[in-house]
């Protein structure tokens, strides 16, 4: 039951070796539909889930957070998918969204720069100049996205178990050699791998409902979760009544053995230097 996440850049041609690789899994292969999905779950307009990995976040996003409380509903999502194995995506960031799963396959597809253009030029009808651009454009809003929503840069090698440059390898021997992998040990599910998995899709569960309600407050929250003990940890300066709640209903969710709330509801205190 391999989980796959591809990351492949846009307009390179690399969702038909996903769709291939899914077929010869008979796994399911999702992309943009997580965020369908997610919109439709949590009674969000697609037009504003859909801006998390489209645009660079805006001043006053970033100051409300709002694409932080979108990602918490897209990983939860995705989470869900993922729970019932045998899923290849394609979409965004897969690779962060999933990365606390121990069994997950995170592979990057280096498709050449001027493979990306020629396919921009023949869609769009621009000039190879522009296309250039364009793709430049595309991949340095990515960077900026990925460090504003995980820290990270997606360009980083060491964020992928599985590197493949395209240059010289066909379509189908990439698929071939991702299918192979995926059925190595390392990527196949075991007890131990299924019960960390289980905590993980806890914490995503439990930051989407933190999300409902710490609209703005999202990042001074931290859950953990190790064999169904959830802690909560943070500082807020009200929503007391609210934690009190959500407490609750945390400890409704399946596979929750106990909940240790230790957020502290109060002032938060700066230090200044001057």
């Amino acid at each position: 039951m391999p989980i796959i996440t591809i990351t492949r850049g846009l307009y390179s041609g690399g969702e038909g070796i996903a769709e291939a690789v899914a077929a010869d899994l008979g796994a399911r292969c999702v992309s943009g539909e997580v965020l369908i999905e997610a919109a439709k779950n949590y009674n969000i307009p697609e037009s504003k889930i859909s801006q998390v990995f489209e645009k660079t976040p805006s001043f006053w996003e970033r100051m409300t957070e709002s694409r932080r409380t979108y990602l918490a509903y897209i990983q939860a999502t995705l989470a869900e998918w993922a729970a019932e194995g045998n899923l290849v995506y394609h979409g965004n960031a897969g690779q962060e969204l999933l990365r606390e799963v121990p069994h997950v396959l995170k592979v990057r597809l280096l498709f050449p720069p001027a493979q990306r253009v020629r396919a921009i030029m023949e869609q769009f009808g621009q000039s190879r100049e522009e296309a250039e651009r364009y793709v430049q454009q595309i991949d340095e809003d990515r960077t900026r996205r990925m460090r504003y929503l995980f820290n990270q840069d997606w360009r980083d090698g060491s964020r992928y178990d599985l590197w493949i440059r395209m240059e010289r390898i066909t379509p189908d021997h990439a698929k071939r050699i991702i299918v192979d992998v995926a059925r190595q040990p390392e990527f196949t599910v075991t007890e131990d791998r299924q019960r960390v998995f289980h905590d993980f899709l806890l914490k995503c569960r439990i930051y989407a409902l933190l999300a409902n309600v710490l609209v703005g407050r999202l990042s001074l929250i931290t859950v953990t979760v190790q064999d169904g003990v959830v802690t909560l940890e943070g500082t807020l300066t009200s929503h007391e009544t609210a934690i009190e709640q959500l407490v609750v209903e945390i400890e409704k969710l399946e596979g929750v053995k106990e909940v240790h709330n230790e957020i502290v509801v109060g002032l938060v205190y700066h230090e200044w230097n001057v």
